[in-house]
């Protein structure tokens, strides 16, 4: 997907965020929000919204001198997060299909919005039961893990990557080979190798730098390595708008598991914000998904 007029007030959003962790002052703000609004003037438009985050998270830390404005709040998203481990796995082991009950913690974890300041429990988990998963391509996915050798998972954000592990585990007990992909550089609260570390997954996956610097999978700038798992692991998962919004056309079978989050993204899945998508997805070639 492209950009789209609504993306600029979110961009401006996201950097009165930033500058309210980094306790910024008015004056920072305005000036920080002045070279990131020049920017945006002349950034291109017919490029995914996280090739234009890359540049204005740049803008932040030179303006800041922080590399990870989010850094402590990553680690605590992760500490929470882990709180709730045990009660995830007791979920998908006492469920009737434990595939699918892990697909759905997996989602959960991007549903919840972790924070420093806020707290999460088990019952606060289960409120997500009932929210709709407007696009179900689960029966596709299943059949596919159940014949793949090889899975690579894209994750997203720190925090996630707990509930991340829970379904990352659920393959590995299939007898799949987990790659999970993270950033290779710190961007907002997107999960970095350390962000994964800590979460676990390195127990059981084997994690690998995507060579992105973007809240999404930037194809033309990613490393050798992760081309060639992208091209050739028997399955990719793909997780968050993030991803979704940079890999929607690439073409090869993907399968994006996400809740709808803004207007943009819900209406081109044609879902409500807030719903949950389990969608198989890629360009089609000839008739075909790659």
């Amino acid at each position: 997907m492209v950009i789209h007029a609504q993306c600029y007030p979110c961009f401006l959003r996201q950097v009165l965020s930033v500058c309210d962790v980094l306790k910024a002052g008015e004056e920072e703000k305005k000036a920080v929000l002045v070279k990131v609004m020049r920017y945006l003037v002349g950034a291109p438009t017919d490029v995914p919204p996280p090739y234009l985050s890359r540049e204005v998270y740049n803008i932040i830390s030179k303006e800041f001198g922080v590399d990870d404005p989010y850094r402590e709040i990553k680690k605590a998203s992760n500490k929470m997060a882990l709180r709730l481990y045990p009660e995830l796995k007791k979920r998908v082991k006492e469920s009737e299909d434990s595939l699918y009950e892990a697909v759905k913690v997996a989602i959960i974890g991007n549903i919840i919005d972790f924070g420093a300041s806020q707290d999460f429990t088990l019952e606060d988990v289960d409120l997500f039961d009932d929210i709709p998963i407007a696009i179900n391509h689960y029966p596709e996915l299943k059949e596919r893990l159940e014949r793949a050798e090889t899975v690579l998972y894209i994750g997203d954000n720190a925090g996630e990557v707990v509930f991340d592990r829970v379904l990352v585990e659920e393959l590995v007990d299939m007898g799949k080979r987990v790659f999970f992909a993270v950033r290779s550089k710190p961007i907002i609260n997107d999960a970095t190798k350390e962000d994964a570390e800590e979460a676990g997954i390195d127990e059981f996956a084997e994690i690998v730098d995507s060579g992105s610097d973007a809240p999404g999978v930037v194809i033309d700038r990613v490393t050798e390595r992760f081309k060639h798992l992208f091209r050739d692991a028997d399955v990719v998962l793909s997780k968050g708008q993030g991803n979704f919004e940079t890999l929607d056309d690439v073409p090869r079978e993907i399968f994006f598991l996400l809740r709808a989050k803004c207007p943009v993204v819900a209406e081109k899945l044609g879902a409500n914000i807030g719903d949950i998508i389990i969608l198989r997805g890629g360009r089609v070639c000839h008739g075909l998904l790659l």
